[in-house]
């Protein structure tokens, strides 16, 4: 566990802090409920990057101040959702729009930091869509979701049509965005979109509990790995493609010093304690 205090940036839409080697991210705009607007999916973005780059944070927490985790895009009148993609100049790019959820929920999956999203009240829309893109969901009992967008005349986004369907099966995902409608946490919990459910008021304690485990138990390099090996896994027509890919980054990782405080720290009986992050995942494919 390292001791290193990194400086913490601030941001207008969101609330950075660090906590002893955990990445504490929180949607801050209560008083809306930290429904999206562009800015906050820009703070959320650069927030992100900040702590995946930085070799204290072995975990990130990912929240919502207030009452609520995130209602999805803040709606003031008709023109609300063209009016964000007008002003959203980092989105036009040569080959057409992409929308800042999007690019959002992209960063989440090139993480090479596993993220734990504490999901304390109501994750709807692209609050839902950003949630589905962390490696851990832990909801209070009482949250609700939806993946809401036929009913405002859209459709899905933030990458929520691909990882929707990975979490729960195409059948379920095909229900909840087809529909629209809002659900409770048990049914999120027993489709598989929830990793956890707990008491309302547990609910970031129990993420910060999780999260903890990546600061004092797990090589961060071994964890950007495996969630390299599990992302690419779904592009594999067989398993015997997965199983080379596994097989290659397993032999490259046995004469490295992760390797040998794993297994002495077994063998004697003592926490393990690991170097920090030695490459970018990306290297081993």
């Amino acid at each position: 566990m390292t001791s290193q205090q990194p400086a913490q940036p601030t941001y207008e839409e969101i609330d950075y802090r660090f906590d002893d080697g955990i990445a504490v991210i929180s949607f801050n705009a209560p008083e809306r409920r930290n429904a999206l607007r562009n800015q906050m999916l820009y703070d959320l973005w650069d927030a992100l990057d900040i702590a995946d780059r930085d070799p204290a944070v072995r975990a990130v927490v990912l929240t919502g101040a207030g009452k609520h985790f995130c209602v999805g895009a803040e709606l003031t009148g008709p023109d609300t959702l063209l009016q964000a993609l007008e002003d959203d100049r980092a989105g036009q790019t040569p080959t057409g729009y992409r929308e800042p959820g999007g690019r959002v929920s992209e960063r989440l999956f090139d993480m090479r930091t596993p993220v734990v999203a504490a999901v304390n009240g109501d994750a709807v829309g692209g609050g839902a869509s950003i949630m589905a893109a962390a490696d851990v969901r832990i909801a209070g009992d009482k949250s609700r979701f939806g993946f809401v967008f036929t009913r405002r005349g859209v459709v899905p986004e933030s990458a929520s049509s691909w990882f929707l369907p990975r979490l729960v099966g195409v059948t379920r995902a095909t229900d909840w965005v087809l529909s629209g409608r809002v659900f409770d946490a048990a049914e999120a919990y027993e489709a598989g979109l929830l990793t956890r459910v707990v008491a309302a008021d547990a609910v970031l304690d129990e993420a910060m509990a999780y999260a903890r485990v990546f600061v004092t138990e797990t090589s961060p390099t071994s964890v950007a790995l495996a969630r390299r090996l599990l992302g690419r896994s779904w592009g594999h027509p067989t398993p015997r493609a997965a199983a080379e890919d596994e097989s290659r980054v397993y032999a490259s990782r046995l004469r490295t010093a992760d390797v040998h405080e794993g297994v002495m720290s077994f063998l004697e009986r003592r926490p393990a304690v690991f170097p920090p992050l030695d490459d970018h995942p990306a290297d081993y494919f």
